[in-house]
């Protein structure tokens, strides 16, 4: 898969270096909103580092963006007025940083996805305590139960996409790895998908899945995708409507270039 650019999640910017403030602002939605506003910065000549905003909102709504910038050399408050003039300007407030030069968007929350279900985000710390900790105080145990975690979620995430019209498995497969990406957790694509009237071979290339960088950052040198492996299983498992084995062939713990997940599956009796 070709090189790409990580994903910024703005609502935590932490900028020692620079005279970050916040700008949150309630605005109309229409047209042209964003050009106008990013205009006004443009001539201050202003660093924009993120911008969040709130819920998708219909033509002619209102919404909210934060915006955290670099105003070391403007004053923002002259900035803030020349935006409120902006007929599609309702509400404006400038945030300075809560802590030292630590500035969080206390203004949208919870985290959604575009149906506006709830989305956690969990740093690769939180991760470790599930990824080694749990691994060296109940050994095997404690891995079978990452990978059963998965595997329920796995069985219910089947369920959703059949009620999302998805009635092949690959295409869930598919559309399974493009949740992950916007996710965060891994790359991942089919690489084999052999299906006869009596057997289905699937293998599954994984780049960056976060529980084998997580282990080979502790030293962990052994096929280390669990919880991940378990969801996979669940989904195939959801849609041949048998349980099946899927191993782990290759992972980056190891040392090798990419993960892969390999299931021979006899759908005859």
């Amino acid at each position: 898969m070709e090189e790409i650019n990580p994903l910024i999640i703005g609502n935590l910017v932490h900028a020692k270096n620079r005279e970050i403030k916040g700008i949150w602002l309630k605005v109309v939605n229409k047209p042209g909103v964003l050009a106008k506003i990013f205009s006004i910065l443009a001539e201050y000549g202003i660093n924009v580092l993120v911008t969040n905003f709130s819920h998708i909102v219909e033509e002619g709504e209102s919404g909210t963006l934060f915006i955290v910038a670099d105003f070391a050399t403007t004053n923002i408050e002259e900035v803030k007025k020349r935006i409120e003039k902006l007929e599609i300007v309702e509400d404006s407030e400038i945030v300075e940083p809560q802590f030292d030069a630590l500035l969080v968007d206390l203004y949208h929350f919870p985290i959604v996805d575009d149906k506006g279900k709830r989305l956690l985000i969990f740093t690769e710390y939180n991760m470790e305590s599930l990824v080694v900790r749990l691994r060296e105080h109940f050994k095997e145990g404690g891995l079978a139960f990452l990978y059963h975690q998965g595997l329920l979620t796995g069985l219910s995430l089947a369920e959703t996409y059949k009620k999302w019209k998805i009635d092949d498995l690959k295409q869930a497969l598919y559309v399974n790895f493009l949740r992950a990406h916007a996710l965060g957790r891994y790359r991942a694509e089919i690489s084999k998908y052999i299906k006869k009237r009596e057997s289905l071979e699937i293998q599954i290339k994984i780049h960056d899945m976060w529980e084998c960088l997580t282990a080979r950052r502790y030293g962990i040198k052994e096929p280390s995708c669990h919880f991940e492996r378990g969801v996979i299983a669940g989904i195939i498992e959801g849609y041949v409507g048998k349980r099946i084995k899927l191993k782990e062939v290759k992972c980056v713990a190891k040392g090798d270039p990419h993960c892969l997940l390999a299931t021979k599956i006899t759908l005859t009796q």
